[in-house]
């Protein structure tokens, strides 16, 4: 099911409730532009250093997580109040990242084994931008840059199949989370009209969003253990920087009211 992180909310009540231009000292009629289309992700490689949230080992390590890079959709929402201003809510549903180059990851137990793709995750990124369009809106070719927030939610997490079998030879299994971030974005792009009255555009784009969340790791037993062995559990969390470079191309609409 597809789910929408709290930035969109502000979408969805201006979509549910009269826009009041009156209020912004605005009494022409607003612009407004849809746009939807597929984007390429191709986030940034990072180290991790992990340490032990139990205090029971005392024992920290450091893995590379380099995710691969992805295909989506994107849609967003723009309202131009006035002339070279605009303002933006978008939404990247986000696919499968595999991480690899992590075989610090499990090294305990498994000195003689490289773990390439270790885990896997999917980050569905909000954005909410202030752009500025510095050509008169005429022109038929509308460049613009434009910054603002972020909000990446970091889908479940999974251990691949090679790391989970790995671990069921010693009897444990593992668990792997992200937690949802705060941050911020900044991007380049152009619109390309059909006509200087056609409502029909093509956009282009290249959006950054840089996030800092909390990555962890946890190993404990497959079944619980008889009453006089002790239990396996042990709990491991970095800060990890997911910062992404996304292209984007899409088709637009142009209305107003």
């Amino acid at each position: 099911m597809l789910k929408f992180s709290p930035l969109l909310a502000p979408l969805a009540l201006a979509l549910s409730t009269p826009v009041s231009a009156g209020a912004f000292g605005l009494s022409d009629p607003q612009d407004f532009i849809v746009r939807v289309g597929g984007y390429y992700m191709s986030p940034g490689d990072d180290e991790v250093s992990f340490v032990d949230d139990t205090y029971q080992y005392f024992d920290a390590f450091r893995a590379n997580v380099d995710p691969g890079s992805e295909w989506g959709w994107y849609m967003n929402l723009e309202w131009k109040p006035v002339e070279h201003w605009g303002i933006e809510l978008a939404y990247m549903d986000g696919d499968n990242h595999t991480s690899s180059h992590a075989d610090g990851f499990f090294s305990l137990g498994f000195d003689n084994v490289e773990f390439r793709d270790v885990v896997s995750f999917d980050a569905n990124i909000s954005t909410a931008s202030l752009k500025f369009y510095p050509l008169d809106e005429t022109c038929m070719v509308q460049p613009y840059i434009g910054g603002g927030v972020s909000y990446t939610d970091f889908g479940e997490g999974s251990l691949s199949r090679k790391v989970r079998d790995d671990l069921a030879d010693f009897g444990l299994r593992g668990d792997f989370d992200l937690g949802s971030s705060w941050g911020y974005t900044w991007q380049v792009g152009m619109d390309f009209n059909f006509g200087r009255e056609s409502a029909w555009l093509v956009n282009v784009a290249a959006v950054y969003a840089r996030s800092m969340t909390d990555m962890r790791l946890q190993l404990m037993d497959d079944v619980p253990p008889p009453p006089n062995v002790e239990p396996i559990y042990e709990s491991y969390s970095g800060d990890y920087i997911y910062d992404p470079w996304m292209f984007n191309l899409s088709v637009g609409y142009k209305f107003s009211f």
